[in-house]
């Protein structure tokens, strides 16, 4: 026998079986320089917030998207003026009444305002204050004459009796004249001046 063979069982243990061969990983290439390093340059967030001018336009022109501002307008001592024209409301002697309480009121109240406001509101609250003063005197003139010249019998003749009326007729119409004339020169910023009215109140 050239060779022994085991007698018995389990004498002889087979050999393990080959551990199988693992192929090498690949070689890598070597990093290139820099790879790794910090960036350069810092963050984006540490740099600061970008900031825009504001849109701006030629001069003359609004900027885009908003409205352009309304300019604002002196007190120009107005309203007394108009106040005046009153004295067309249709009942006869309380136009004129009313006309001139109001220019003297609201001339009064506007006085508060430099410039040409100042001087506008003291005009009309002097020419107001004249004619409510005239026109009163002319309507109390009328009814005593009245009383007058007819208590002893009733009169037929229109003098004198309608003179006093006739004077406030004219004196409503240079009225309308003077609010006119008023309106028009403080609506366009000037002063309007009332050479002939009482001086009720100075500069």
């Amino acid at each position: 026998m050239s060779a022994r063979e085991p007698t018995n069982p389990g004498e002889f243990a087979p050999p393990p079986p080959a551990r199988p061969v693992m192929p090498a990983p690949p070689a890598q290439a070597p990093p290139p320089p820099g790879y790794g390093a910090a960036p350069a340059n810092p963050a984006p967030s540490s740099y600061p917030a970008p900031s825009y001018p504001a849109p701006s336009a030629p001069a003359g022109y609004p900027v885009p998207g908003y409205p352009a501002p309304a300019p604002a307008v002196p007190p120009r001592g107005l309203l007394p003026w108009v106040l005046g024209f009153l004295i067309l409301v249709p009942f006869p002697f309380v136009g004129g009444l009313a006309s001139g309480i109001a220019m003297a009121v609201s001339g009064g109240a506007s006085r508060r305002a430099g410039g040409p406001a100042r001087e506008n509101a003291r005009s009309a609250l002097n020419w107001g204050l004249t004619y409510l003063m005239v026109s009163t005197l002319l309507v109390i003139l009328h009814f005593v004459l009245l009383f007058v010249l007819t208590a002893q019998a009733p009169t037929t003749s229109f003098f004198p009796l309608g003179i006093p009326i006739t004077v406030y007729f004219a004196l409503s119409i240079v009225h309308l004249v003077v609010v006119i004339m008023g309106t028009v020169r403080a609506s366009s910023g000037k002063v309007m001046r009332v050479k002939f009215a009482i001086p009720f109140l100075r500069a």
